[in-house]
């Protein structure tokens, strides 16, 4: 009984590691898995495609049927009852270009799927990295209140001994109350931010996150990369066959249609007369020709795709030219936020050196608490500034691929 109930607890503690040892990848496909967007973009793409199938038929069959309330009298006998059968074809290879018009326009949707899904990482990886931040300051904050809380320990005994003022307690204790209200405000934060990281991944908002507190700016890699593979310069690019196969369709639509049809009428036979053919059915094959002759509908439409396709050209130069740019800053961000963490880096420590210079006058005795405060102060100053660097850099790093990859 001992060993199932270890081996139960062994089990839970697992689940409750491997549930919490979620990567941001690992976030990133829970996204892609629960994502109405996405799945309403699918949705769209099967009706599209469903549509090609709808499209590239013949029209309907007309049938028709007649009664002579007033029969004609005919040499052979009076007509009593009409019967039709008539179909239309549209000219040849019109059924095909429908077929393909509609088969492209289906194609567009991948370009929207591929855009919602780029869209929704993006804000899933900025949400991470905005976590990351909160929970470092945390983790900050609360390991410069237990340094302040020494520092308070030393100015009390120092107290004793008349090596120290009250005056130099009280700043202190300011100071303390300070980062503990810091503390819990960025807690409400965190807990807010992590409610909404959730939302994104469409699941409950209480479920555990795991978020990685050793991100390295030197581990972010800037490859030189385009924006040509971008989709929504491909759906631009796709748009222009879209109405190149619209312009085939138009051309055969202006083309004339073809009408089969026969006619069958019953003929009653004459009793007063014996005539060859007497009461024979007439059988009438019909053919005509549909010919777009007085309409200008067609010319412009033509006119129209030209201009749509005019106004392509002008919005592919624009969409390429705001990606290059937005491409330009994101790589700017990453080197500014690489240089800030580096120089946070550097002054953070150099700030700790003098923390301790400082702290070695306190062996003889002597120490300025209004100082070693300021010191201190200026650490922490120092070392939110590298963790807000490191999330700008991840953050631009995350734009950049966002439009490249």
């Amino acid at each position: 009984m001992k060993t199932k109930h270890a081996y139960l607890t062994l089990t839970i503690l697992l689940s409750f590691s491997i549930c919490n040892a979620q990567t941001l990848e690992d976030y990133l496909a829970i996204a892609k898995q629960n994502s109405s967007e996405i799945k309403e973009q699918k949705f769209e793409l099967e009706i599209a495609k469903e549509k090609v199938n709808e499209v590239g038929n013949l029209a309907a069959t007309d049938v028709s049927i007649g009664y002579f309330a007033s029969t004609p009298e005919t040499r052979v006998g009076a007509q009593i009852t009409k019967l039709g059968v008539q179909q239309e074809l549209p000219w040849f290879g019109t059924l095909k270009a429908q077929k393909e018009l509609t088969q492209a326009i289906s194609e567009t949707k991948h370009f929207d799927i591929d855009l919602t899904e780029r869209e929704l990482l993006y804000q899933v990886k900025a949400a991470y990295f905005e976590l990351y931040q909160k929970e470092a300051i945390t983790s900050i904050l609360k390991e410069n209140k237990q340094v302040l809380s020494t520092y308070e320990n030393m100015a009390l005994a120092a107290l004793e001994n008349n090596k120290a003022s009250m005056s130099d307690v009280l700043r202190i204790r300011v100071q303390k109350n300070e980062l503990h209200s810091k503390i819990f405000q960025n807690l409400n934060t965190v807990n807010a931010l992590s409610k909404n990281f959730n939302r994104l991944l469409q699941r409950s908002t209480n479920t555990p996150l795991s978020i990685r507190d050793d991100l390295n700016v030197l581990d972010i890699l800037i490859a030189s990369s385009t924006v040509n593979e971008h989709p929504s310069l491909g759906k631009i690019e796709h748009l222009n066959t879209i109405y190149k196969q619209e312009d085939l369709l138009i051309n055969k639509e202006r083309l004339p249609k073809l009408r089969f049809g026969l006619d069958y009428i019953l003929v009653e036979e004459r009793s007063d007369l014996k005539l060859i053919d007497n009461g024979k059915d007439i059988v009438m094959p019909k053919v005509s020709l549909s010919i777009p002759l007085f309409t200008k509908k067609h010319k412009s439409k033509l006119h129209q795709i030209q201009i749509k396709q005019e106004v392509l050209v002008s919005q592919k130069e624009v969409r390429l030219k705001q990606l290059e740019i937005a491409l330009e800053e994101g790589v700017l961000e990453i080197n500014n936020a690489i240089l800030s963490v580096v120089a946070a880096q550097k002054n953070k420590e150099e700030t700790q050196l003098a923390i301790n210079v400082d702290l070695k006058a306190y062996e003889t005795g002597i120490l300025d608490y209004d100082k070693i405060l300021k010191l201190q102060l200026q650490k922490i100053k120092f070392q939110l500034m590298e963790i807000e660097a490191t999330k700008n850099a991840f953050k631009a790093k995350a734009k950049t691929i966002y439009l490249t990859n």
